[in-house]
């Protein structure tokens, strides 16, 4: 049964990446669709950018009913999904569903360009359309938004920073024939998390300059969302690893450590499948708004999941310092997990808070900020925490005798058999 449903995931999985969405060069085929008002795309556009569609297979139950194309422009991103607006009946200049238009971007309507299809009459509609949305940057086409045409080299800059630091963490400790006697597995899952991060923003850079310079990513999508799902999958069961005090204080894992890893490992696979859903289906389609709120609530689950083990741990390491003979010890090591609580708290808290609330106001030709910021934090989050838990010799967090360990499966089983 297990295996089926992982069959399943995985078929889900290659067919969303087989689709390939062509970036901001879209096709959306409606089926009988009956909303009143679907948002087509929202696309950063300057001043010369070019917006082009047609109808192509229209039919419809009632061949009187008015459908019309209008577009909006706001010069921040307002969440335009998010907001339920009033359209119907449309006002301002609208146009008829069987006439190809092609737009030229005034000055007076940059900004976030946003297109949408009125059905007012909500009859049921059946077409393709094809839209096709692209500025003009120093006389070539990019099909990228104007306050994004930055992330490749965003991105490019920022894997080339994260192979400098795998450089510097494989031969300044994990190889070094002094402090490499310290390495303990969790170093070796930190090396490779590591690497995953760096190949991921490389391909990354890579699938964003294509679609800047084509209009579409040309497969390159798919080795992006291999490694960026095994890096997600890989930075929580780290952080929840490090936070139960595997390989730390402790070499084992306790019955609550592993259901907290084994509830993050499925929430995580679900997590990336919406990822990959979200990102390879077009913005009006049915459902794409449910499967974008699921993936919200899936990150922020798996968020608050991780701090979990943190908190045992310091809980426990309280208990150990008043319990045994290495008080001094093992308040160090209490200070370590406090000190690793408040890294993680802060990245999430900014990262999943702070940018998105700073993505709601930035204008339309400096979005890449939020992007920026973003992997800024998750930069010094990386150095941070491999600094802390570095392999040194003088690092009292990595030494655990026969006496401490016994201590700490002693509290911990007092602790479960409290609870049962």
């Amino acid at each position: 049964m297990k295996q089926n449903n992982i069959t399943t995931l995985l078929f889900i999985c290659i067919y969303f990446l087989s689709r390939g969405v062509e970036a901001y060069h879209h096709q959306l085929s409606l089926d009988n669709d009956t909303r009143e008002n679907i948002l087509i795309e929202a696309f950063g556009i300057a001043e010369g950018g070019h917006v082009k569609w047609s109808v192509q297979n229209m039919t419809s139950q009632n061949p009187t009913a008015e459908i019309y194309f209008i577009h909006r422009t706001t010069p921040a991103d307002t969440l335009v999904i998010d907001v339920d607006y009033e359209l119907c009946p449309p006002i301002g200049t609208k146009y008829a569903w069987n006439e190809p238009q092609e737009l030229i971007i005034s000055s007076d309507e940059q900004g976030f360009f946003n297109v949408f299809l009125l059905n007012c009459d909500k009859t049921p509609i059946s077409l393709t359309l094809d839209l096709e949305m692209y500025n003009i940057v120093n006389g070539r086409k990019s099909y990228l938004p104007i306050g994004l045409t930055q992330l490749p080299t965003i991105y490019g800059v920022f894997s080339a920073c994260y192979f400098v630091l795998l450089i510097v963490w494989v031969f300044g400790f994990i190889r070094n024939p002094v402090r490499g006697k310290k390495v303990n597995k969790i170093h070796y899952l930190m090396t490779v998390l590591v690497l995953l991060k760096a190949l991921s923003l490389l391909f990354e850079s890579i699938e964003q300059h294509t679609i800047k310079t084509q209009g579409n990513a040309h497969g390159w999508q798919i080795a992006y969302y291999i490694f960026a799902g095994l890096k997600t999958l890989f930075f929580f069961v780290i952080v929840a690893l490090i936070g139960t005090g595997w390989s730390f204080f402790k070499p084992f894992l306790s019955d609550k450590d592993k259901k907290i890893i084994l509830a993050v490992i499925p929430l995580q696979i679900l997590d990336n499948i919406a990822l990959i859903i979200i990102g390879e289906t077009e913005p009006g389609s049915a459902g794409w708004i449910t499967w974008k709120d699921i993936f919200k609530m899936v990150d922020i689950v798996c968020c608050a999941a991780i701090l979990i083990p943190i908190i045992w741990s310091i809980k426990h390491l309280k208990e150990a310092s008043q319990s045994d003979g290495k008080a001094a010890r093992n308040l160090n090591k209490l200070k370590l997990f406090r000190q690793f609580y408040l890294i993680v708290v802060s990245y999430i808290y900014f990262t999943r808070i702070v940018v998105y609330l700073l993505d709601t106001i930035l204008t339309f030709k400096i979005t890449w900020m939020g992007e920026m910021f973003t992997e800024l934090a998750a930069l010094a989050f990386f150095t941070i925490v491999g600094y802390k838990f570095r392999p040194v010799e003088d690092n009292p967090y990595l030494n655990v005798d026969a006496d401490e360990e016994d201590a700490i499966r002693t509290i911990e089983m007092q602790t479960q058999s409290a609870s049962a």
